[in-house]
């Protein structure tokens, strides 16, 4: 068995609460993991145990030491529910230090994925597999539970009363009939690009930002929003290119395959087509329009689409193909990275401009 030395592995973790972002959790976990070899690994290596528990419980610790907790919201936020002591740490964080906002986005960012997750699986109750989906209402229904009671506690009665009303209306599978449709227009390309850009424009999050859209996406012909949502996953599809994951991979350092699939919802949420075709034929330019860390969506897009549909016609959407059977262009990897695409790193290393 390898020796552990303590003190090295005190240094390292000196040496790494210093390096980390504290912008996302994830990230920093993959910083932990460029070097398998690190002496944070050494009592885990030598007893031939997982290194990812370390690494994430280390980056957790620094993250609530740090007192991070806007990403520590995000990362929380965007994984549905499951069971409520999962929450007790962060929750209890928020409460101390009063961000009373950032309670509310968790509970509506968990409350509304979980729904979007039951959405997912709704279809299958043409399959028999009724048994699943009750599973995943019921953790909806839990969400918006702990949500509700949470808000009611702060005196938050606004956001308790929506999260009621969403709750409900879950719980009897009550989809009211929307009013006729009021924007009559057909969706194509510009249509769909100028309600990409109307949600933009009034949602200081990706997440208000779909909420909104689904709000105007209501609005429309079944017909249309299945439209809608034929030009979204063929954009998907566009996207599904090694360049763009490269672009995603320097501006988040490291991209895993669940948030490549965010990156380009971003992407497209962003309303600029030209930034999208930028992306795929020129990572570098694009990136002096791609922050670090961008604010990646919680939750599949589509569900959001999905919903719209279902409570326009009472029926499920046919799920939508947004992947390719691989990414399009020239694969790279990790080792060659800097060499391929040496103008992104220079640009997410310095923070300036290419």
């Amino acid at each position: 068995m390898t020796d552990v030395d303590p003190a090295a592995v005190e240094r390292e973790k000196q040496a790494l609460k210093n390096a980390f972002t504290y912008r996302s959790l994830q990230q920093d976990i993959d910083f932990v993991f460029e070097d398998l070899e690190r002496p944070l690994f050494a009592e885990a290596n030598a007893a031939g145990r997982a290194l990812y528990p370390v690494a994430s419980d280390f980056v957790l610790e620094c993250y609530y030491e740090r007192g991070a907790l806007e990403p520590l919201v995000h990362a929380y936020g965007g994984q549905s529910y499951r069971v409520a002591s999962r929450y007790d740490r962060i929750l209890k964080a928020l409460a101390a230090a009063q961000r009373f906002d950032l309670i509310e986005h968790l509970w509506t960012s968990i409350a509304r994925l979980t729904r979007a997750e039951f959405f997912y699986q709704r279809p299958c109750r043409d399959y028999g597999d009724h048994a699943r989906v009750e599973e995943f209402k019921n953790y909806a229904l839990e969400a918006y539970a702990q949500g509700i009671d949470w808000m009611t506690r702060l005196g938050r009665l606004e956001a308790a009363e929506r999260l009621i009303k969403d709750r409900d209306a879950l719980r009897e599978e009550r989809f009211p009939a929307l009013p006729p449709p009021s924007d009559l227009r057909r969706i194509d390309e510009p249509v769909f690009w100028d309600l990409i850009s109307k949600a933009r424009s009034g949602a200081p999050t990706t997440l208000e930002q779909l909420a909104a859209l689904g709000e105007w996406l209501r609005a429309f012909k079944a017909g249309d929003i299945k439209r809608f949502g034929s030009f979204y996953a063929w954009l998907m599809k566009q996207l599904y290119h090694w360049n763009v994951w490269a672009l995603a991979y320097a501006a988040r350092g490291g991209c895993s395959d669940g948030a490549f699939e965010a990156f380009r919802a971003w992407l497209i949420l962003q309303g600029d087509p030209a930034l999208c075709a930028l992306a795929v034929s020129d990572p570098a330019q694009a990136a002096e329009r791609v922050p670090p860390e961008p604010d990646l969506p919680d939750g599949p897009c589509l569900a959001m689409i999905e919903e719209a549909y279902l409570m326009r016609t009472g029926s499920s959407l046919e799920r939508l193909s947004i992947d390719l059977d691989k990414p399009k262009g020239k694969e790279w990897t990790e080792a060659a990275f800097a060499t391929i695409y040496p103008q992104l790193v220079r640009h997410y290393a310095s923070g300036t401009e290419l």
